[in-house]
């Protein structure tokens, strides 16, 4: 119960921050005071601690977050008073949904194994409602401010990119692109499993753009998971890490010692007995457990998560962002857009 308290005092406590910070700066500018972005918060053996040196993943995430929702109150608040005095600002969309883009939603996005069309419809024409109320709202937003009539202070975080990098992942698309997609992931996944259609639609799309990359980290409660993280590397050895990673994805439910020698057979590999040897030793336990390490100190928790950012493919070094969950494929191409804008 104390480490809860703890860390709900510490949210609030810091969005609070937060919040003041941008008052602070609305008020400083409005008033002609001069406003330092990178504000001191503190000081340690009498030397001044910044905001920036204290800021990591999580106090980036809830900055960005608090951002985003302000952006959200100060749109809507201000469109509403403005519709009642200026004629020109409308408060609703006039846009109907129609049937074809229901169904572009469903498709693109994969939908099929969460329901038929006919059941996830509402849901879709839901969510494509918001969408245009969204955009609605912010084109009545721009006009405001091209008219004079809005004037925004909020400014967004700085960017923060998390440092890693491929270290022992297999490769695969151009191995020297200047921009990556890293999969931490688990054979027993469920959600793992769905999200590799996804992933080889990227792979057909950004072909020679894109790198793509596979690293383990298996759950504690997926009982075969690591021996089958360890399988896919003996598999490996002979050129088949991607035969088998397939029929893996494909079996999720039956992955064990045996099963996992008699796909290795499945697939043809040139020497079983040297992967039987090489999956009973273990051999390459250690390069799974590293696989974990370096995913966790990159903020994974969960699979699949994926490290999408810069890379530098010399020294395997990426710059980036951590994307959790089977995402849409809309999410993965606009963040995998964003970095090659970028390079």
């Amino acid at each position: 119960m104390k480490i809860f308290l703890s860390r709900s005092w510490f949210r609030i406590t810091f969005l609070l921050f937060l919040n003041s910070v941008f008052i602070a700066q609305a008020f400083a500018q409005t008033s002609g005071t001069v406003y330092h972005p990178n504000p001191v918060i503190g000081l340690v053996d009498g030397n001044p601690v910044t905001f920036e040196d204290v800021r990591n993943k999580k106090a980036n995430d809830l900055s960005l977050k608090l951002y985003q929702q302000l952006n959200i109150q100060l749109i809507e608040f201000a469109v509403e008073k403005l519709a009642a005095k200026h004629p020109e600002i409308k408060l609703t969309a006039q846009k109907e949904i129609t049937l074809k883009e229901i169904i572009a939603v469903y498709e693109q996005n994969n939908l099929k194994e969460r329901g038929t069309l006919e059941q996830l419809r509402p849901q879709i024409e839901q969510f494509l409602e918001q969408q245009v109320r969204s955009q609605h709202l912010l084109n009545q937003y721009s006009l405001a401010l091209q008219k004079g009539w809005i004037v925004s202070h909020l400014e967004a975080p700085s960017d923060f990119l998390l440092t890693g990098n491929i270290k022992t992942a297999y490769m695969m698309g151009n191995k020297k692109a200047s921009v990556i997609m890293l999969e931490y992931s688990d054979f027993q996944c469920p959600f793992c499993g769905r999200v590799q259609e996804t992933i080889s639609k990227l792979m057909d799309k950004y072909q020679d753009r894109v790198a793509f990359g596979y690293r383990h980290f298996p759950l504690a409660f997926h009982q075969e998971a690591d021996e089958s993280a360890i399988a896919s590397e003996c598999a490996r050895e002979q050129n088949k890490f991607e035969e088998l990673h397939k029929l893996l994805y494909e079996n999720p439910r039956a992955q064990t010692l045996d099963d996992l020698k008699e796909y290795a057979r499945d697939i043809k590999i040139k020497s079983p007995a040297k992967f039987d040897q090489c999956l009973d030793s273990e051999r390459y336990r250690g390069l799974v457990n590293q696989d974990m390490k370096d995913g966790a100190e990159l903020g994974i928790t969960g699979t699949p998560g994926f490290f999408v950012g810069l890379f530098d493919s010399k020294s395997g070094e990426i710059q980036g962002e951590v994307l959790s969950g089977a995402q849409p494929y809309s999410t993965f191409k606009q963040t995998l857009d964003k970095y090659l804008s970028r390079r």
